[in-house]
């Protein structure tokens, strides 16, 4: 997903639906936009994930018996992924249930 298709689909939300909270949360790294709303389904998330693309994770470790493993992850100082997620609120444990793709459409 984009920039500009995100912009839509926020636009569509705020149009259709009544917002509960819209913030930003910092990643490590990355950042993501979310937005709260009652939706269909109840109380509803819809987050927009953007972070640096991966190139290359590096794993450093020793075969003794008791040593630890490192794990080093390179990314791009250019290059961006986004994604967007939906959850629902669980009326039962009160917490958020990620929805995946095949059941929204």
């Amino acid at each position: 997903m984009n920039l500009e298709r995100w912009q839509e689909v926020k636009k569509q939300i705020q149009q259709n639906f009544t917002i509960r909270e819209d913030y930003e949360e910092d990643l490590d790294p990355g950042k993501a936009e979310v937005l709260e709303f009652d939706g269909p389904q109840g109380q509803m998330k819809v987050r927009y994930v953007t972070r640096p693309k991966l190139l290359d994770k590096k794993t450093t470790y020793s075969n003794r018996v008791g040593s630890g493993v490192k794990v080093d992850y390179v990314f791009s100082e250019d290059e961006f992924v986004s994604h967007l997620e939906v959850y629902t609120l669980s009326s039962d444990t009160n917490d958020w249930q990620k929805i995946e793709s095949q059941s929204l459409f």
